[in-house]
């Protein structure tokens, strides 16, 4: 069951989340990261996210049907497919490229484990783990900043072992 993950929320506030990006303007869905045994890292400027889910299904022919299409035998829901993307912008010094940050959101991308993510989008879909298949840091316009996109998956904690 989806648990909303809430940020604090100042009196006044007429968003759900009240935690602020880098200019001090409050982020309606601020995106969290962290490796298991790591802390929590908050995108400093809000990216945007996308989620894309299906199903996978077995379809079967029939040899000489007369009827149209396939057989459907069974289904199951596929992982969802997530997209962040965004740009990470050092505001205090427009000639300063920000190392820190994306070093930090490189270490992530390259990590070879599940990522926890909080976010109240993914929420919704009870995604609370990703696993990054690829990531993209292009040239980006500008000293101060740098654009990425992430391709993830989600990831479930699925216990194999079945007891009687």
């Amino acid at each position: 069951m989806y648990t909303p993950f809430k940020y604090t929320t100042p009196p006044g506030t007429i968003f759900n989340t009240a935690k602020s990006n880098a200019l001090g303007l409050p982020m309606v869905i601020p995106v969290s990261i962290r490796l298991e045994s790591g802390d929590w890292w908050v995108f400093p400027d809000e990216p945007s996210i996308t989620v894309s889910g299906g199903n996978v299904v077995a379809k079967r022919t029939v040899a000489k049907s007369k009827g149209r299409g396939t057989i459907k035998e069974r289904w199951s829901q596929d992982d969802y497919s997530i997209t962040i993307a965004g740009s990470i912008i050092n505001h205090d010094d427009e000639s300063v490229y920000p190392e820190e940050a994306v070093r930090r959101l490189k270490s992530f991308c390259e990590a070879k484990e599940a990522i926890e993510v909080k976010c109240d989008l993914l929420g919704h879909f009870d995604i609370t783990r990703m696993v990054i298949e690829s990531f993209d840091f292009p040239f980006t316009k500008g000293e101060n900043a740098q654009a990425f996109s992430i391709k993830a998956v989600s990831d479930d904690i699925i216990d194999l072992l079945v007891e009687e």
